[in-house]
């Protein structure tokens, strides 16, 4: 729908312009926060513990491979730079948890696949699997010279290149801190 009230002829003046670009972003951003959370209080502890490194293999090998086959084939067809096809792959990659979320949640409650943890493993696939996706498409964006130079890196080629393993280090131990302080915490 967004689609047409921003390209449709009629309805772009009347609609599509007319709203506030920084308000369709916080919007966007809190409907994404709400399905995450959603998703997040869903899962099954015990069967994420059990089922992690299925988690991440679910997550990094179709990613990757995706965004790579979409690099490769832009490159090819389109002729594309390589990091600009690094972009759109990376873009075409990401799983959108609007999609899968509410789905598995709804399979879960009527008791499908909660046996084995199979709603958990893929909500939280699904969500490493965005995660992957951002931090290639920021790295990619980097390459292009569209990234944000602000920050501690310097504006350097091996800054690029070491800004997404930076990034998920910084992110894991981010999480962890968190987590000791929850668990610190009475309940």
């Amino acid at each position: 729908a967004g689609v047409l009230l921003r390209n449709v002829p009629g309805l772009r003046a009347t609609v599509g312009e007319a709203v506030d670009k920084r308000a369709s972003a916080a919007l966007r951003t809190a409907a994404l926060a709400l399905i995450l959370a959603r998703a997040g209080l869903g899962l099954d502890v015990v069967a994420l513990r059990r089922l992690r490194g299925a988690a991440a293999r679910l997550a990094a090998i179709p990613c990757l491979a995706e965004a790579t086959v979409v690099a490769l084939l832009s490159v090819a067809f389109f002729r594309f730079p390589p990091s600009w096809a690094a972009l759109l792959g990376f873009a075409v990659a990401a799983v959108s948890p609007a999609v899968v979320v509410p789905s598995l949640l709804k399979l879960q409650d009527e008791g499908y696949g909660t046996a084995t943890g199979i709603p958990t493993l893929v909500v939280a696939a699904a969500a490493l699997d965005d995660v992957l996706s951002l931090a290639g498409f920021g790295v990619a964006l980097s390459f292009c010279g569209l990234g944000s130079r602000r920050g501690v890196l310097p504006d350097a080629l091996w800054a690029d290149v070491m800004r997404a393993p930076l990034e998920l280090v910084a992110g894991i131990a981010g999480a962890a801190v968190g987590a000791a302080i929850l668990e610190r915490r009475p309940a």
